[in-house]
């Protein structure tokens, strides 16, 4: 069984509930190799609060849409949890916004392609070379489309 922890309430999206973003979450799970019960957590947060995030752990002093931290750079997760817990996601709500405009798209959708790739993340995925990111944009393509 998945677990989400949510932490949005400030930010509305239409369509985006807790609902919602489990069966993101379950299709992430069923088409990787991570299976089992798992948790994760998942926040909206503010342009500030994700630009603090991306500088303390990135060295970036700008914002970014998403940012996924693996169980392993959560500092005092206790150890019983580590092997369920994945890991956190946060999306920085007015970046999701502003991208959701430009891409002329449905909050919903950019909000599904930002959990899904934070998700990916955590399970694994990256996109370091050109292999890697086709697998990966191909893979959130694919899940996304299950999800809108």
């Amino acid at each position: 069984m998945s677990r989400v922890f949510v932490g949005y309430e400030q930010f509305g999206i239409e369509g985006v509930n807790e609902e919602f973003i489990h069966f993101v979450f379950d299709v992430v799970l069923s088409l990787t190799t991570k299976k089992g019960d798992s948790e994760v957590g998942v926040a909206l947060v503010t342009n500030e609060q994700m630009k603090k995030m991306n500088h303390r752990y990135r060295g970036k002093d700008a914002t970014t849409n998403v940012l996924s931290f693996v169980n392993t750079e959560i500092p005092d997760l206790p150890t019983e949890e580590v092997d369920n817990y994945l890991g956190d996601i946060y999306i920085s709500y007015p970046v999701l916004d502003a991208e959701a405009d430009q891409l002329e798209i449905s909050h919903k959708e950019r909000f599904a392609q930002l959990l899904t790739h934070g998700l990916l993340h955590l399970v694994g995925f990256d996109h370091t070379n050109k292999s890697d990111t086709k697998e990966m944009e191909d893979l959130e393509d694919q899940i996304v489309q299950m999800a809108i």
